[in-house]
């Protein structure tokens, strides 16, 4: 099936550039980066993902043949759905930490979580802007025959378990992580050098 994915590179928060960074004065020295300034930031949004993948599902409909593992098929829904969707994924500025702080060279290490997934949704939205859609919904056997729409509903909601699913593997993906903490550093690092510390950062796993 096809599949299309896109990341959107380093959303920073428009604050980060002029009071994150930006060192208090003093007369006796120099100060520590400014930690407190991180946690208040809350999640740093570096990486947003878009999604686009065709999936086929079928729901059978079947009967169980008692005191055998065996079981007799009658037919079934078949569905291809777009799917379409989008994530966020960030770091969670609360849970930062500096190790190895040197107050003479202004240098310290910051510690940060890896990123992770904030939001991973299926698009609902009409086709014509932009949402998933089912391309086609087909009955086999004798599932057109059945009075109701229950085995119908069933492999509408499996297909959009299964889009769901596969949104939320493909933005916890090591090449998403990856990207998600180069985008971060690219925001972070030139921000600490532009106040006078020089930081590298760790990221846990």
């Amino acid at each position: 099936m096809t599949k299309l994915l896109s990341i959107v590179g380093a959303i920073a928060l428009g604050a980060l550039g002029t009071w994150l960074i930006v060192p208090k004065l003093s007369n006796t020295q120099p100060p520590q980066p400014p930690l407190m300034s991180l946690e208040q930031m809350g999640h740093l949004v570096s990486v947003k993902v878009n999604y686009a993948n065709v999936i086929e599902f079928t729901e059978k409909l079947t009967k169980d043949i008692p005191w055998t593992n065996w079981e007799l098929r009658f037919g079934g829904t078949k569905v291809l759905l777009v799917a379409r969707g989008d994530c966020l994924v960030g770091t969670d500025f609360r849970l930062a930490k500096y190790q190895e702080v040197d107050k003479t060279s202004r240098s310290a290490v910051l510690v940060l979580p890896a990123p992770k997934s904030l939001s991973a949704r299926v698009n609902h939205d009409p086709r014509e802007k932009g949402g998933s859609y089912f391309y086609a919904i087909t009955a086999t056997g004798i599932e057109p025959i059945i009075p109701g729409s229950a085995n119908r509903t069933k492999a509408i909601d499996a297909a959009l378990g299964k889009a769901q699913q596969e949104i939320a593997r493909v933005c916890g993906s090591a090449e998403v992580v990856a990207t998600a903490k180069r985008n971060a550093e690219a925001v972070l690092l030139p921000a600490f050098s532009a106040s006078g510390w020089k930081v590298n950062v760790r990221w846990l796993m």
